[in-house]
């Protein structure tokens, strides 16, 4: 059972988005037990009140008018390490698991050693880097599902480029479990973390904004349509990678979304093809 003294008002969303905009979440309430979740829905129906499941807020852009409903971040990070699989809790980091694997001369996840977002947010969206995506390697997971806690396995998901079915059912993800196996290779690792300081921009953002479209590359179509560097209000689209939007540190929620509308529009006019936001856009 969850406590409702733990609920908090008028919580800025921004301290929880690496992109750090977004207004005030009505009710806001920090999960460090997935079992406190399903009382925690039940609640937020019982008041009727919507709400949005948090986990590391690194592929997510909240409004500027906040969310008014309950927001649950989900902040169980447990992670255990077996012969063959390593388990982790919803809210756990990606790349602490990749660390904690290689840690354990255990290997198959290297890549994700680059993946800031938590475990709920990489297997929601598949994410990937380095061609390894989370579908590749997850073996099972815990799901919540019409209040019900259940076990499926990886066919469940449906998944495919940037998605699985919880991005529909919006069914919540509670832990995963991927196949590992023994031998770290520590030089992929280092390659892949010099690979992503060398291409991708730092500062705050929610990486890659747009998918790549089929056969092309999202940052060299934004590019050629001469979009890198572009501003507005406190947002830039980088000058290093043209699929990274950046909030130079005034940045408001409609500043970021202005600048991935022109991108579209743009990309749509010139090439006639339709981006489609990797960036999860609450509101």
């Amino acid at each position: 059972m969850f406590q409702p003294d733990k609920i908090k008002k008028s919580e800025s969303l921004s301290k929880h988005s690496t992109f750090r905009v977004g207004g005030e979440a009505k009710y806001f309430y920090e999960c460090g037990n997935t079992k406190e979740i399903p009382d925690l829905i039940r609640w937020a129906y019982h008041n009727k009140l919507p709400f949005f499941v948090l986990g590391g807020g690194s592929n997510v852009i909240f409004p500027d008018k906040g969310f008014d409903g309950l927001v649950i971040k989900i902040t169980a990070s447990e992670i255990k390490v077996g012969k063959t699989q390593i388990t982790a809790e919803a809210g756990a980091k990606l790349m602490q698991v990749a660390k904690i694997a290689g840690e354990n001369d255990l290997g198959g996840i290297e890549e994700f050693i680059s993946i800031p977002g938590s475990v709920g947010g990489a297997v929601r969206g598949n994410a990937g880097c380095f061609g390894k995506e989370i579908s590749s390697v997850l073996r099972a997971a815990w799901i919540l599902k019409a209040g019900r806690v259940q076990k499926v396995g990886k066919d469940y998901f449906n998944f495919s480029y940037r998605y699985s079915r919880l991005k529909d059912t919006h069914e919540v993800l509670l832990k995963a479990v991927f196949s590992i196996h023994k031998g770290c290779d520590q030089k992929r690792m280092k390659e892949v973390l010099a690979l992503r300081k060398e291409k991708q921009p730092w500062g705050l953002s929610a990486g890659s904004f747009f998918k790549n479209p089929n056969g092309a590359s999202a940052g060299e179509l934004i590019e050629k349509c001469g979009l890198k560097g572009k501003t507005f209000g406190g947002a830039q689209i980088s000058e290093k990678h043209a699929n990274f939007i950046l909030n130079l540190g005034s940045a408001k929620a409609s500043d970021i979304l202005a600048l991935a509308k022109m991108a579209q529009d743009a990309v749509k006019e010139k090439f006639d093809v339709d981006l489609e936001p990797e960036v999860q856009i609450v509101g």
